[in-house]
């Protein structure tokens, strides 16, 4: 159990971080990958991968605000909950190349969004600190891809 007053505090605890910044690593790897093959097949491949994981990703952070709205649950908060998997799985039915670039999107305005609503009673302070360094990341990361592929083309 956590110490009284540990969801109050602004410091990131060390597993939340470590977990945090592992998430990202696939993104980072996926996207070199994209970048550095020869074979266009295997760049094809690896470019689905990253949206299957990217797509993934954003599920999860609907089940962060599921969670958070069990509190108090409306209408608003639960469908802002089930949106970005439902937005997750449009992307896997489009071209890889597009899906990248909605993912994108939808990681920078669900980021801002998220930001723009602290404090939010129904995380722990640190969270947003974490939520928007990651988020900063992926965007960046999805960004620096959308770039390369126009590249290669």
């Amino acid at each position: 159990m956590a110490a009284p007053g540990a969801f109050m505090s602004r410091a990131i605890p060390p597993a939340a971080a470590w977990l945090g910044a592992a998430g990202v690593v696939p993104f980072v790897l996926a996207a070199l990958a994209v970048m550095l093959l020869d074979s266009a097949h295997l760049r094809q491949l690896t470019l689905v991968g990253f949206v299957a994981y990217s797509a993934a990703t954003l599920a999860f952070l609907g089940g962060i605000r599921w969670g958070a709205a069990l509190g108090e649950p409306t209408l608003r908060s639960m469908i802002l909950a089930v949106m970005p998997l439902l937005w997750a799985v449009g992307c896997l039915l489009i071209l890889p190349q597009d899906a990248i670039r909605v993912l994108a999107l939808l990681y920078a305005v669900m980021g801002i969004f998220d930001v723009m609503r602290r404090p939010a009673p129904e995380w722990p302070a640190w969270f947003m600190q974490l939520r928007a360094r990651l988020s900063g990341v992926v965007v960046v990361i999805h960004v620096a891809l959308i770039a390369a592929l126009a590249g290669q083309a």
